[in-house]
């Protein structure tokens, strides 16, 4: 279990690729799911189902980080192949996670007697709601009380094991579901009993492939509930988790409500249309990198700082460069996708679509937050709280006034404080023990390269009217103009003066030669 260089690049390629090929399948399936979703069942509907899904999402802050704070925990007896400690450790999290899944089956029947306040706008059948959210939740506990030993995969870097499962089967089910929408007469009551089958399915399949790669993993809740001291920092962590996880869902989940609470279900819908794409970018940055991530934390048990140091600079370059490149391409054609999509009558304005993009941006850029974990820097709790705040607050505020607009200028505004200024120095001066100025200093110079970029590419091709657009094939053929173009000059831009780039660039060299 113990990580060398080599297998811990081997590793994230290995991640990188087994994710990517299920990026585009899900994500092709995932757009013609919804597509059928609202063709059949109603934009009305759709906003329902974005609404309970967010529901969820609160009541699953419940489990305070405790995944996280396990993940940072194995990493050292993970390298150190120390069996015992891990069986002890993922002991500890199905007995804090048994007591978790208690605590929001109790708050779901609350919520559930409160849907006809929560819901009195609704223009469907209540039983819809009560349907859905029950097959949600469902879907949710079993992951506490069936699925938690999955986390030795992941922290082991052997994440393309739960890809392939997790991954796999949710194409399946989406494939499935667009089956029975077109062809069952049961519609809506079909497409939740598919979802409740895949549930048990996807958790029976997680707990054969746990046991298959590690043999030896016996656990129990009366192990953990006997250890759980021992393994203080567990607790102190999930601790300080609880508010950064607090703040992430005030800042990703909160948005559908307070839209909601001031417009209607319609404009949920096609908000949620935006987060879903926003969502496949994301996914897709996210199967590129999160594969890396483990191994930052291995090579952080390794204690050798200059290397760590070096890799959070090459990781710095190349995510900014993969995050401008898709930002870009999202604002350069992003309305006309949705005009292909779902029809001209779902797009957003400039100005809200605009904020959309850059929101998106900064998620990507989140550098320092991987680093963070890795480190298991999370005891800068007020931040979290602050943040969370100015996001709620802001929002609501300059919602009531603004509407969509102003929800998200909230969002925005919360993030560049946090996530732009607070965050690097948090990890600069306690993780990689150097000035962040330097930080501060390439961040601007990214930006300016890539607005550079940006305004190059807009000047020799244009900027991509919806309207303009008449197939797939001509927004394929735009897009991928735009995306080469844009991409090729940042690179050039960058290479001439960060030596992250040049560093990953070097890197990706060498690993072709040995091929």
């Amino acid at each position: 279990m113990g990580t060398s260089k080599k297998s811990r690049m081997d590793n994230s390629l290995k991640n990188t690729k087994v994710s990517l090929y299920f990026y585009f399948l899900i994500l092709a399936t995932t757009f013609f799911s919804r597509k059928a979703f609202i063709d059949i069942l109603g934009i009305e509907l759709l906003g329902l189902n974005t609404a309970i899904t967010n529901l969820l999402a609160f009541l699953n802050l419940t489990e305070l980080g405790i995944g996280t704070a396990v993940s940072f925990a194995l990493y050292k007896p993970l390298f150190d192949h120390d069996k015992k400690s891990i069986q002890e450790i993922i002991s500890v999290q199905g007995w804090l996670y048994k007591n978790i899944a208690l605590l929001i089956t109790a708050i779901g029947i609350i919520l559930m007697l409160l849907f006809p306040f929560i819901l009195k706008k609704l223009d469907l059948p209540i039983w819809y709601a009560y349907a859905t959210f029950i097959t949600f939740l469902f879907s949710s506990l079993l992951g506490y009380f069936v699925n938690y030993k999955q986390i030795i995969l992941s922290a082991d870097q052997k994440q393309y094991k739960l890809t392939l499962i997790t991954k796999g089967l949710m194409l399946l089910k989406l494939a499935g579901q667009i089956g029975v929408l077109y062809l069952s007469p049961w519609g809506y009551h079909a497409w939740l009993a598919i979802e409740v089958a895949f549930s048990i399915l996807t958790a029976l399949a997680l707990e054969w492939v746990v046991y298959r790669n590690y043999p030896w993993l016996k656990t129990s809740f009366k192990l953990g509930k006997d250890t759980y001291k021992k393994y203080s920092t567990i607790l102190s962590k999930t601790k300080q988790l609880f508010f950064h996880r607090m703040s992430g869902f005030i800042l990703n989940q909160t948005s559908p409500l307070i839209i909601y609470a001031y417009t209607t279900l319609t404009l949920v819908a096609i908000y949620g249309n935006y987060m879903l794409i926003v969502s496949g970018i994301i996914s897709l940055l996210t199967s590129v990198f999160s594969g890396i991530i483990p191994g930052i934390g291995n090579l952080i048990a390794e204690g050798n700082k200059d290397s760590v140091r070096r890799v959070f600079r090459e990781y710095f370059a190349c995510r900014m460069l993969a995050a401008a490149a898709v930002s870009y391409c999202l604002w350069i054609s992003g309305n006309a996708f949705v005009s292909l999509w779902v029809g001209k009558d779902y797009i957003l304005n400039d100005f809200a679509f605009s904020l959309i993009v850059i929101i998106t941006f900064l998620n990507i850029t989140r550098v320092c937050d991987d680093f963070l974990m890795a480190y298991g820097l999370f005891k800068d709790i007020w931040a979290p709280i602050a943040e969370a705040i100015t996001n709620l607050g802001l929002s609501i505020l300059l919602g009531y006034f603004f509407s969509l607009r102003g929800i998200l200028s909230g969002v925005l505004i919360s993030l560049v404080l946090f996530l732009l200024i607070w965050k690097p120095y948090f990890l600069h001066r306690h993780g990689l023990c150097i000035p962040v100025i330097g930080y501060y200093i390439r961040y601007m110079g990214y930006i300016l390269s890539f607005a550079t970029s940006a305004w190059a590419t807009c000047t020799l091709l244009g900027r991509i009217n919806p309207d303009a657009v008449f197939s797939w094939q001509d927004w394929i053929l735009l897009s991928a103009q735009h995306l080469i173009i844009f991409t090729s000059i940042s690179y050039l831009i960058l290479f001439a003066w960060d030596k992250g780039i040049r560093y990953f660039s070097n890197r990706i060299v060498k690993r072709i030669k040995r091929i």
